[in-house]
């Protein structure tokens, strides 16, 4: 197939129109999120914080840098990684649209692998609660930073983890499904698609 503007061939003629929006909507899934995550964070902080000075202790010095630690952890990075997911997943689907075979399988690749990355860190947040770095699971810290965080950070936290598992494997389907049916209907003598 050859583009009417440019003249030049389409190197995706066949390829799955759902699977780009696919990989859009996990792009701006993460995308969301990783804004929530970075919003929250200065919320959370400032809550916390404002909690810890009314207890007035001897140690509350020391608690609000132990919570700023807490907090870039928790929540700046988590949007950090959310915002390179979404970096991504948009890359991804402009390959699958118009890019070249090796484009697809590049940033699939590391798409997948930044989805494992994110899994590792995401599912043990997800199953601890907080995470248990340099002993925060024992703190007071941890617990006071979930009540001070807002009530639907807990879903925006979780929201791209879901998203990224649920649509990379949709994504490789449509796309093997296009690529098996393009060449069924091109068969053996017709000419070659550039999948």
């Amino acid at each position: 197939m050859i583009r009417p503007l440019t003249g030049l061939p389409d190197p995706a003629p066949r390829r799955s129109l759902a699977a780009t929006w696919l990989a859009a909507v996990v792009a701006g899934v993460a995308l969301v999120c990783a804004v929530a995550a970075w919003l929250a964070a200065s919320r959370t902080r400032a809550d916390a914080a404002a909690r810890l000075i009314d207890r007035d202790d001897d140690l509350v010095e020391y608690h609000l840098l132990r919570l700023e630690e807490l907090v870039q952890f928790r929540f700046l990075d988590l949007a950090t990684a959310y915002l390179a997911i979404a970096i991504l997943f948009a890359a991804l689907a402009v390959a699958v649209r118009i890019g070249p075979r090796w484009s697809v399988v590049l940033t699939g690749s590391l798409s997948a692998a930044g989805a494992l990355i994110m899994a590792r860190v995401g599912l043990g947040r997800l199953l601890d609660g907080l995470p248990q770095v340099g002993g925060w699971g024992q703190d007071e810290l941890a617990p006071l930073l979930t009540e001070a965080a807002p009530s639907w950070f807990g879903t925006a936290a979780q929201l791209p983890l879901l998203a990224t598992f649920a649509g990379l494997p949709l994504i490789l389907v449509l796309l093997f499904n296009g690529y098996f049916r393009a060449r069924a209907e091109r068969g053996t003598n017709g000419p070659e698609l550039g999948w």
